[in-house]
């Protein structure tokens, strides 16, 4: 009698788990057709969410379409681990939280599969459950701010190092508790010989083309506001630090958050160059001696040093 009475009690249990967890399966289910009767859903200029569908039971695929011109694929092959904390990231956001919970709660799988719009390239993260709650874990007690400054930051890491111009490459990026640190190293030994001399126009030519970065039009100039807004909203400033090479002198230069305050309010734009003008870095100088008022702005014009966005 007693062994029956076990295996009625079991049954009863095992019962109650797999009602429990087709209830799970049945609440994801029905959030993944939300998902997917909005789609195609628009996220900004860089990427399109396409579908949303429960595969198997147990995992619910994402299809995206990118932009490449701001998200390449070859970029993302590459950087695996990085990108997946991106995401990661971004699944911690409001607007994922309904669903990351459904596919925690149902213990299934998320796979992220992105196609490039131009190449046809693809790429594609698979993350479990218990990754998806270690995910929610860590970037839980981060700010939406915090959030957006350490996914930029980590988007900006996937494309290091970055040719500046001629002479300067960008090579690394890291968040302090104070400020946003990029690292350059110059290869030039005039400038190496006395490199100090060129940090506050470095600092100015900085702040101008952050003031251009803003004003640009549709998503990148509003993507570009938020980031900046975000750093002030987080008590953050912007470091740079300058290595030359051949010398091995250095110098750098700090804009301060009341500093990155002054370009949000649109201090600097008038008269300053826009993106545009920064692919002529000559006429950009020119217009910056208007904007800040210093003739100290020497450059020599007769090379032209295109900046990358």
């Amino acid at each position: 009698m007693k062994r029956i009475i076990n295996s009625l009690v079991l049954i009863a249990i095992a019962s109650v788990l797999f009602t429990s967890c087709d209830q799970k399966k049945k609440e994801l289910k029905e959030q993944v057709d939300k998902f997917n009767k909005a789609c195609p859903m628009s996220l900004g200029d860089i990427m399109t969410l396409n579908s949303a569908m429960l595969e198997d039971d147990n995992t619910v695929e994402m299809k995206f379409t990118a932009n490449e011109a701001l998200a390449s694929i070859s970029v993302l092959n590459n950087h695996k681990e990085d990108a997946l904390e991106i995401m990661s990231m971004s699944l911690t956001k409001e607007t994922s939280k309904v669903l990351v919970d459904k596919i925690i709660d149902a213990r299934a799988n998320l796979r992220t599969v992105i196609v490039g719009g131009q190449s046809g390239m693809r790429v594609a993260f698979e993350v479990t459950a218990d990754d998806l709650k270690r995910a929610k874990e860590k970037f839980s007690n981060m700010t939406e701010g915090q959030k957006l400054i350490a996914s930029n930051v980590l988007g900006m890491k996937l494309k290091l190092p970055v040719r500046i111009d001629d002479i300067t490459t960008m090579t690394g990026l890291s968040i302090t508790s104070s400020a946003l640190v990029y690292k350059y190293e110059i290869n030039d030994r005039e400038i190496g010989s006395d490199i100090k001399q060129f940090s506050g126009i470095m600092k100015s030519i900085t702040m101008s083309q952050m003031s251009a970065q803003i004003s640009q039009s549709g998503f990148v100039g509003e993507r570009n506001r938020q980031f900046f807004q975000a750093l002030v909203d987080c008590g953050q400033g912007v470091k740079a630090d300058y290595y030359e090479r051949n010398t091995g002198a250095r110098t750098s230069f700090d804009i301060s958050v009341s500093e990155i305050k002054d370009v949000l309010s649109g201090k600097y734009q008038n008269n300053a160059p826009t993106m545009e003008d920064w692919n002529n870095l000559g006429k950009a100088v020119e217009e910056l001696e208007k904007v800040f008022e210093e003739d100290s702005l020497a450059y020599d014009y007769e090379e032209d040093y295109s900046v990358v966005e």
